[in-house]
């Protein structure tokens, strides 16, 4: 599997952690639930982080990329701007 792919892969899986956690915040559906889902989106976000930088320094991704991932938007929006990128290269 190729960076891109890898990282893209997990993009999507840290948007649907961060959605769950969402979905169980606004719900009011259990503390320990909204606890583990806390954890695993906060250390998720950071590892998909240095991934995406690690991919703009190897120029794999452009550094608009990365600011969508860190921006408030966290995965959700780091997983629009590599879907965009991957659009745009199958345009090509």
């Amino acid at each position: 599997m190729r960076y891109f792919q890898a990282v893209r892969l997990y993009s999507a899986l840290e948007a649907c952690v961060f959605t769950a956690l969402l979905t169980v915040w606004i719900g009011g559906l259990g503390s320990n639930a909204q606890l583990v889902l806390g954890w695993c989106h906060g250390f998720g976000w950071i590892i998909l982080s240095v991934l995406v930088l690690v991919g703009c320094l190897r120029k794999v991704f452009p550094w608009p990329v990365l600011a969508a991932t860190v921006s408030p938007f966290g995965p959700l929006g780091a997983t629009l701007a590599i879907e965009l990128v991957a659009r745009r290269r199958r345009v090509r």
